[in-house]
């Protein structure tokens, strides 16, 4: 199962949160509590540490969005970690959301920490944009 459902690089054999900015270049940020080799170049603001790299010199560069089921239910699945899954429910049976403990309402959505090995049918979709933009910008 993917750890995080959102955008992602890969730089200097090291994985980061990441966003595109401009045509050319991404930002990448430290993830949380992960140990990284290296500082060089990186800006604080609060508590993320970001920079900009271009485009060319990442390993690679996706998204990947994980799907699974709960209790027959649909849950868009947004990170695990140590077999817990942050996920956010994607049905529209609110009383259902209410009776099996969610938080949330339905205006703003509802969300909850599920154990990772309860949850079935898990489908993970992976936009690879590196590949992308090399061919959109051959050579």
């Amino acid at each position: 199962m993917t750890q995080y459902s959102q955008e992602m690089a890969e730089y200097r054999g090291e994985t980061f949160f990441a966003g595109a900015e401009g045509e050319d270049h991404v930002w990448i940020r430290k993830i949380p509590g992960v140990a990284y080799s290296t500082a060089e170049s990186f800006q604080t603001y609060g508590n993320r540490e970001l920079k900009t790299v271009a485009i060319k010199d990442l390993d690679a560069w996706y998204r990947e969005t994980c799907r699974a089921t709960w209790r027959g239910q649909p849950f868009n699945v947004v990170a695990t970690d140590n077999g817990k899954a942050e996920a956010g429910y994607a049905g529209g049976e609110y009383v259902w959301a209410r009776q099996n403990g969610l938080e949330g309402d339905q205006y703003n959505g509802y969300r909850a920490t599920l154990e990772a090995d309860e949850l079935e049918n898990v489908q993970i979709d992976r936009t690879d944009f590196l590949a992308r933009w090399k061919e959109e910008n051959p050579g």
